[in-house]
Formats: structure tokens, sequence, C-alpha cells
């Protein structure tokens, strides 16, 4: 029980679920890729809401994206979302990708703005946009494997350094 309550264990299941996330949304935007009101569609005409829709009031975005971005954007993000998700889930590179994956979700919380409904109330809409929380996961599992890694460099050298002290002492 003592184990199954660990903070590794709970940074990998966090990295686990949020690289499957990424993963399979990445699958799921390239299979609603060109349906109407798809993906790509979505892409080529949402304006940027930064904030959130009518926040200030009256505003309506910026934008829509230049085709010279919209495209590429439109065609990379959900490779993106299944590469990065698979190697964050598979604890590769965990700092990069997870860097990355920020990265990648900050664009899209300008897209839809931090408050997609345009009001903090509940009104049968997203309220508040859940790439926030991401974002926020995916530093912490950056920030204990970056832990990880400097404890074990620290080990290492403990290690080497009373080796060395044992061998000078036995000389």
């Amino acid at each position: 029980m003592k184990y199954f309550l660990s903070l590794r264990t709970a940074i990998i299941a966090n990295r686990i679920t949020l690289g499957g996330f990424f993963f399979l949304s990445g699958i799921a935007n390239y299979l609603n890729f060109s349906v109407s009101n798809g993906f790509y569609q979505t892409v080529l005409t949402q304006k940027l809401q930064i904030i959130g829709p009518s926040i200030p009031p009256g505003w309506s975005g910026i934008g829509p994206l230049p085709p010279f971005m919209a495209i590429p954007y439109a065609w990379l993000l959900p490779l993106a979302e299944i590469v990065l998700g698979a190697l964050f889930a598979l604890n590769y590179w965990v700092r990069w990708t997870g860097l990355l994956l920020i990265l990648m979700t900050f664009s899209i919380i300008l897209a839809f703005g931090i408050v997609p409904a345009g009001s903090l109330f509940p009104n049968a809409a997203e309220s508040f946009n859940k790439n926030i929380l991401f974002m926020t996961l995916i530093w912490v599992c950056i920030a204990y494997e970056t832990h990880e890694e400097k404890m074990s460099r620290r080990r290492a050298r403990a290690i080497a350094e009373s080796t060395l002290t044992t061998a000078n002492s036995d000389m």
C-alpha cells in the first residue's frame, strides 16, 4: 500500500494518462479531419480568442490564421500530438517532449481562450479551459524528472567519493 501511494507512482500514472490523452486526441483529430466542421475546417476558420469570446465585451477575436500558417498547423498538430503523447507516456525525453506539449497546448488556449464559454459560471458550456490544468500537470512531470536526474547524479557522485575514500584508506 505504501508503494501505491508514492509520489513516483502518482507521477508515472499522471505522465501515462496525459501522454495517452494527447496520443488519442491526435488520432481523433485525424479521424475527424475532413468532416463538416471537423478539425481542418476549425483550424482554417477559428478566430483566436486569447481570453474568451466576448471578453472584453464586443471582442470577436483575431484572425483566423492566414492559410500559409493554418494549413501546416492543421496537418502537423495531430501528428505532434500522436508522437509527443507516445514519447511522454513511454518516458522518453520527458523534459523536451513535455515542453513541446506545453507549447502546443498553449497554442490551443490561444485559439479557444482561457474561458471558452465567455463566462466562468457554468452555463451548459465549458467554463474553464482544461488545457491550463494539462499544462501544469505536464510541468509537474518535467520538474519531477529533472529532480530525479539531479538526485541520481548526486548519488553517483557520493558513491564515487565513498569508493575513492575507501580506496585511499586501504593504502
